[in-house]
Protein backbone atom coordinates (compact mmCIF):
# COMPACT_ATOMS: atom_id res chain seq x y z
CA UNK A 1 0.00 0.00 0.00
CA UNK A 2 1.28 3.53 -0.59
CA UNK A 3 -0.33 6.93 0.09
CA UNK A 4 -0.58 8.99 -2.79
CA UNK A 5 -0.10 13.06 -2.35
CA UNK A 6 -2.33 14.31 -4.96
CA UNK A 7 -5.11 17.43 -4.10
CA UNK A 8 -6.51 17.43 -7.62
CA UNK A 9 -7.32 13.94 -8.11
CA UNK A 10 -8.38 13.52 -4.18
CA UNK A 11 -11.05 16.82 -5.31
CA UNK A 12 -11.45 15.13 -8.56
CA UNK A 13 -12.78 11.69 -6.88
CA UNK A 14 -15.02 13.52 -4.34
CA UNK A 15 -16.90 16.01 -6.94
CA UNK A 16 -17.29 12.67 -9.17
CA UNK A 17 -19.24 10.54 -6.41
CA UNK A 18 -20.33 13.86 -4.86
CA UNK A 19 -18.80 12.20 -1.44
CA UNK A 20 -18.91 15.76 -0.11
CA UNK A 21 -22.91 15.63 0.38
CA UNK A 22 -22.53 12.95 3.07
CA UNK A 23 -20.70 14.67 5.56
CA UNK A 24 -20.44 18.10 7.01
CA UNK A 25 -16.78 19.24 6.89
CA UNK A 26 -13.87 19.71 4.05
CA UNK A 27 -13.41 15.74 2.67
CA UNK A 28 -10.84 17.64 0.76
CA UNK A 29 -8.78 18.96 3.50
CA UNK A 30 -9.17 15.67 5.41
CA UNK A 31 -9.01 12.51 3.65
CA UNK A 32 -6.16 11.34 1.63
CA UNK A 33 -5.78 8.89 -1.09
CA UNK A 34 -4.04 5.46 -0.45
CA UNK A 35 -3.42 2.81 -3.46
CA UNK A 36 -3.57 -1.04 -3.32
CA UNK A 37 -1.47 -3.63 -5.50
CA UNK A 38 -3.77 -6.67 -7.00
CA UNK A 39 -3.93 -9.51 -4.13
CA UNK A 40 -2.68 -7.01 -1.34
CA UNK A 41 -4.97 -7.39 1.31
CA UNK A 42 -6.86 -3.73 2.54
CA UNK A 43 -7.73 -5.45 6.30
CA UNK A 44 -8.01 -8.59 8.00
CA UNK A 45 -10.88 -10.14 10.25
CA UNK A 46 -10.03 -9.19 14.06
CA UNK A 47 -8.27 -6.13 13.16
CA UNK A 48 -9.48 -2.63 14.25
CA UNK A 49 -9.74 -0.94 10.66
CA UNK A 50 -7.43 2.80 11.55
CA UNK A 51 -9.17 4.56 8.60
CA UNK A 52 -12.99 5.23 6.91
CA UNK A 53 -12.35 3.78 4.00
CA UNK A 54 -14.13 4.49 0.66
CA UNK A 55 -13.22 2.38 -2.53
CA UNK A 56 -13.11 4.62 -5.51
CA UNK A 57 -11.26 2.61 -8.35
CA UNK A 58 -10.79 -0.80 -8.34
CA UNK A 59 -12.30 -4.43 -7.47
CA UNK A 60 -11.95 -6.24 -3.75
CA UNK A 61 -13.77 -9.21 -1.99
CA UNK A 62 -14.70 -9.40 1.50
CA UNK A 63 -14.51 -12.81 2.98
CA UNK A 64 -13.51 -15.18 5.57
CA UNK A 65 -12.22 -18.69 5.90
CA UNK A 66 -14.69 -21.45 7.03
CA UNK A 67 -13.77 -24.38 8.97
CA UNK A 68 -14.08 -26.39 5.50
CA UNK A 69 -11.02 -24.02 4.62
CA UNK A 70 -13.57 -22.94 1.98
CA UNK A 71 -13.54 -19.26 1.06
CA UNK A 72 -17.09 -17.55 2.14
CA UNK A 73 -17.56 -14.57 0.34
CA UNK A 74 -19.26 -11.61 2.19
CA UNK A 75 -19.51 -8.67 -0.32
CA UNK A 76 -17.61 -8.34 -3.72
CA UNK A 77 -16.94 -4.64 -3.96
CA UNK A 78 -17.15 -2.70 -7.45
CA UNK A 79 -16.48 0.54 -8.00
CA UNK A 80 -17.64 3.57 -5.02
CA UNK A 81 -17.91 1.36 -1.70
CA UNK A 82 -17.64 2.54 1.75
CA UNK A 83 -16.30 -0.24 3.37
CA UNK A 84 -16.51 -1.28 7.00
CA UNK A 85 -18.17 2.03 7.86
CA UNK A 86 -20.10 0.92 10.84
CA UNK A 87 -17.68 -1.34 12.57
CA UNK A 88 -15.14 1.43 12.05
CA UNK A 89 -17.27 4.31 13.76
CA UNK A 90 -17.89 2.67 16.60
CA UNK A 91 -14.09 1.13 17.32
CA UNK A 92 -15.20 -2.32 16.60
CA UNK A 93 -13.03 -5.02 14.75
CA UNK A 94 -12.94 -5.91 11.50
CA UNK A 95 -15.30 -9.48 10.70
CA UNK A 96 -13.78 -9.81 7.34
CA UNK A 97 -10.94 -10.10 5.16
CA UNK A 98 -10.41 -8.04 2.51
CA UNK A 99 -8.43 -8.28 -0.25
CA UNK A 100 -7.89 -6.23 -3.80
CA UNK A 101 -8.67 -8.56 -6.76
CA UNK A 102 -7.63 -5.53 -9.31
CA UNK A 103 -5.41 -2.56 -8.36
CA UNK A 104 -7.98 -0.57 -5.89
CA UNK A 105 -7.74 3.17 -4.67
CA UNK A 106 -9.24 4.29 -1.59
CA UNK A 107 -9.76 7.29 0.53
CA UNK A 108 -8.97 7.19 3.77
CA UNK A 109 -9.84 9.06 6.78
CA UNK A 110 -8.08 8.87 10.12
CA UNK A 111 -10.69 6.98 12.15
CA UNK A 112 -9.43 8.06 15.88
CA UNK A 113 -9.56 12.14 14.79
CA UNK A 114 -12.27 11.84 12.91
CA UNK A 115 -14.98 9.11 14.55
CA UNK A 116 -16.12 11.53 17.60
CA UNK A 117 -17.34 13.82 14.45
CA UNK A 118 -18.91 11.64 12.36
CA UNK A 119 -20.83 10.01 15.57
CA UNK A 120 -22.45 13.16 15.74
CA UNK A 121 -22.80 14.34 11.79
CA UNK A 122 -26.31 13.90 10.90
CA UNK A 123 -25.58 14.11 7.24
CA UNK A 124 -23.37 10.90 7.45
CA UNK A 125 -25.18 9.06 10.30
CA UNK A 126 -28.44 8.58 7.60
CA UNK A 127 -26.00 7.96 4.86
CA UNK A 128 -24.22 5.32 6.72
CA UNK A 129 -27.66 3.79 7.82
CA UNK A 130 -28.77 4.05 4.27
CA UNK A 131 -25.73 2.30 2.66
CA UNK A 132 -26.20 -0.59 5.84
CA UNK A 133 -29.70 -0.95 4.63
CA UNK A 134 -28.42 -1.56 1.22
CA UNK A 135 -25.62 -3.71 2.29
CA UNK A 136 -28.19 -6.32 4.47
CA UNK A 137 -30.68 -6.09 1.10
CA UNK A 138 -27.55 -7.48 -0.63
CA UNK A 139 -26.52 -10.12 1.41
CA UNK A 140 -30.35 -11.60 0.76
CA UNK A 141 -28.49 -12.80 -3.00
CA UNK A 142 -26.24 -15.08 -1.09
CA UNK A 143 -29.81 -17.34 -0.65
CA UNK A 144 -29.81 -17.25 -4.44
CA UNK A 145 -29.73 -20.47 -6.57
CA UNK A 146 -26.27 -19.99 -8.45
CA UNK A 147 -27.68 -19.78 -11.53
CA UNK A 148 -29.06 -16.70 -10.16
CA UNK A 149 -26.17 -15.29 -8.66
CA UNK A 150 -23.85 -16.24 -11.58
CA UNK A 151 -26.11 -14.45 -14.22
CA UNK A 152 -25.70 -11.32 -11.37
CA UNK A 153 -21.83 -11.40 -11.50
CA UNK A 154 -21.53 -11.81 -15.30
CA UNK A 155 -24.11 -8.78 -16.08
CA UNK A 156 -21.91 -6.88 -13.53
CA UNK A 157 -18.33 -7.58 -14.57
CA UNK A 158 -19.06 -8.01 -18.66
CA UNK A 159 -17.84 -5.19 -20.60
CA UNK A 160 -18.56 -4.73 -24.31
CA UNK A 161 -20.81 -8.16 -23.99
CA UNK A 162 -17.66 -10.06 -22.82
CA UNK A 163 -17.63 -11.78 -19.54
CA UNK A 164 -13.57 -12.34 -18.94
CA UNK A 165 -12.70 -13.36 -15.42
CA UNK A 166 -10.46 -15.00 -13.50
CA UNK A 167 -12.48 -18.10 -13.00
CA UNK A 168 -10.87 -19.62 -9.70
CA UNK A 169 -11.93 -16.49 -8.11
CA UNK A 170 -15.42 -16.63 -9.53
CA UNK A 171 -15.98 -19.46 -8.02
CA UNK A 172 -15.24 -18.32 -4.42
CA UNK A 173 -17.25 -14.86 -5.14
CA UNK A 174 -20.21 -17.41 -6.14
CA UNK A 175 -18.97 -19.50 -3.30
CA UNK A 176 -19.30 -22.67 -5.11
CA UNK A 177 -16.79 -25.09 -6.18
CA UNK A 178 -14.70 -24.60 -9.32
CA UNK A 179 -16.18 -27.99 -11.15
CA UNK A 180 -19.85 -26.93 -10.50
CA UNK A 181 -19.07 -23.23 -11.90
CA UNK A 182 -17.70 -25.13 -15.14
CA UNK A 183 -20.42 -27.09 -15.27
CA UNK A 184 -22.83 -23.45 -15.01
CA UNK A 185 -20.79 -21.98 -17.34
CA UNK A 186 -21.18 -24.92 -19.77
CA UNK A 187 -25.07 -25.07 -19.18
CA UNK A 188 -25.28 -21.52 -20.21
CA UNK A 189 -23.73 -21.77 -23.29
CA UNK A 190 -25.89 -25.16 -24.30
CA UNK A 191 -28.71 -22.45 -23.30
CA UNK A 192 -27.08 -19.70 -25.67
CA UNK A 193 -26.61 -17.25 -23.25
CA UNK A 194 -22.97 -17.43 -23.31
CA UNK A 195 -20.39 -18.82 -26.34
CA UNK A 196 -17.23 -19.77 -24.78
CA UNK A 197 -14.32 -17.35 -26.57
CA UNK A 198 -11.12 -18.44 -24.62
CA UNK A 199 -9.82 -20.29 -21.72
CA UNK A 200 -11.37 -17.62 -19.65
CA UNK A 201 -13.54 -16.20 -21.76
CA UNK A 202 -17.37 -15.76 -22.79
CA UNK A 203 -19.39 -13.74 -25.32
CA UNK A 204 -22.85 -12.90 -23.99
CA UNK A 205 -24.84 -14.07 -26.91
CA UNK A 206 -28.35 -13.84 -25.20
CA UNK A 207 -28.46 -10.53 -22.68
CA UNK A 208 -32.18 -10.65 -21.87
CA UNK A 209 -32.51 -14.52 -21.42
CA UNK A 210 -29.46 -13.21 -19.09
CA UNK A 211 -31.16 -10.65 -17.41
CA UNK A 212 -34.01 -12.55 -16.57
CA UNK A 213 -31.90 -15.83 -14.57
CA UNK A 214 -30.23 -12.50 -12.93
CA UNK A 215 -34.13 -11.98 -11.69
CA UNK A 216 -34.37 -15.42 -10.67
CA UNK A 217 -36.84 -16.51 -13.31
CA UNK A 218 -36.40 -19.52 -15.95
CA UNK A 219 -34.55 -21.44 -13.28
CA UNK A 220 -33.41 -24.58 -15.53
CA UNK A 221 -30.05 -26.07 -13.70
CA UNK A 222 -29.88 -28.23 -11.01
Amino acid sequence: MQQLYDPALLKQYIRQYKLQNICSFDLAESASILQYDANEMICRAGELTPSFLVLVDGECIAYTITVADRVHCEAHYRGLTFMGFVATLWKQPAINDIRAITPCTLLALPAERYRPILQNDVKFLRYAAFSLANHIRNNAAHYEPLETRLATFIMETAENGIFRYNLTLCADVAETSYRHLLRTLHTFCEMGILKRTGKSSYSITDPAQLDQLSQGHNHTIT
